[in-house]
């Protein structure tokens, strides 16, 4: 048996796996649908979503196989994952790299195989959709095409939300937790919608590689000082959403100054941003003025393009505390 080399960028492959938060999470019928339709379009007994960590691969979704996990050095999809097509074993008991291979001779007696890598927008192979046969075959080019195209689906589900870049939320996660949130809401200001913007930062010219270190950066001091929170979202354009319960209102001014103030300190140290302010403010919700959580985070879109439109102007060379206490309290919009 030969087992799977480890690639070239293993550290930062498992760092963007990490980042999407998805591993070791409950089934879900997103995924699911996936698997279920490859073993009838493709005709065979197994399908998986496959995700290669470090010591082992877990399945996200599985069709006619019930293991959770198993070991990465006897699996097909390590090997999978260091390539870019489909790879394909016609018949692991005849190839020499798989054929004593424990999921070749035991449980699920793996004969045909033939894995579509996941590839992440940074080109990174979280691990596979593959399809397992117990007898021999071979997928045409149509067909590996088709499985291909598959791969390609789920990868989609998944950084629809996740953001691979910062690792938070997207703006479908923090509508499924808003809506959790509005539904169990049963007063005013029971939950509010906190608004970042780096907009300013942006405006400095910054480059590119600069500004998604200084992304990724902002996004663990949000994670770092609101680890209660019900979503840590990243909404684009340097926008940056948290949700909180209003449970103690000191807490958030202290958290709030908190990653204001390290974010002057440790972000945007350099001269070009000594006026930099980050916060912009604060949306609580009140069922008298949004019917729905869709109705506050529209507001929260229309606060930043306006903070994007019409950067403040100038703002007062003052401690970072004090300025960023003052925003909060104010609740500019």
């Amino acid at each position: 048996m030969r087992e799977p080399k480890t690639p070239e960028n293993e550290a930062e492959r498992l760092e963007t796996l990490r980042r999407l938060n998805i591993l070791d999470t409950p089934r879900h019928d997103r995924f699911d649908r996936y698997t279920r339709i490859s073993t009838r379009i493709f005709n065979v007994p197994m399908a998986m979503i496959s995700l290669v960590d470090a010591d082992r691969q877990w399945f996200k979704s599985t069709a006619g196989f019930d293991a959770e996990e198993t070991p990465r050095d006897v699996s097909f999809c390590g090997h999978a994952i260091l390539g870019d097509d489909v790879f394909e074993v016609r018949n692991a008991r005849r190839d020499p790299r798989f054929r004593n291979n424990p999921l070749v001779v035991e449980q699920p007696h793996v004969s045909f195989y033939a894995g579509a890598p996941l590839e992440a927008p940074n080109g990174h192979k979280l691990g596979t959709l593959c399809l397992i046969d117990r007898v021999p075959r071979r997928l045409d080019d149509e067909e590996k095409r088709m499985l291909k195209n598959l791969a390609d689906m789920v990868v989609a589900e998944m950084i629809n939300y996740v953001d691979t870049d910062t690792g938070l939320e997207k703006r479908n996660s923090l509508l499924l937790a808003g809506a959790k949130c509005f539904a169990a809401a049963r007063e005013k200001n029971a939950f509010s919608l906190l608004l970042f913007d780096l907009t300013e930062v942006t405006e400095a010219g910054n480059g590119r590689d600069q500004q998604a270190a200084q992304d990724k950066a902002f996004a663990n001091l949000l994670r770092r000082h609101f680890p209660q929170a019900e979503s840590v979202a990243a909404l684009g354009r340097e926008d940056f959403c948290v949700l909180v319960r209003n449970d103690d209102d000191a807490d958030q001014a202290w958290a709030i100054d908190a990653v204001c103030t390290a974010a002057r300190e440790q972000i945007f140290p350099g001269p070009q941003f000594a006026d930099f302010n980050a916060l912009v403010g604060r949306i609580d919700y009140d069922p008298e003025k949004y019917a729905s959580f869709i109705d506050m985070l529209y507001q929260a879109d229309e606060l930043f393009f306006i903070r994007d439109t019409h950067p403040s102007p100038e703002i007062a060379k003052k401690a970072m505390t004090r300025e960023a206490l003052a925003r909060w309290r104010k609740t500019i919009f």
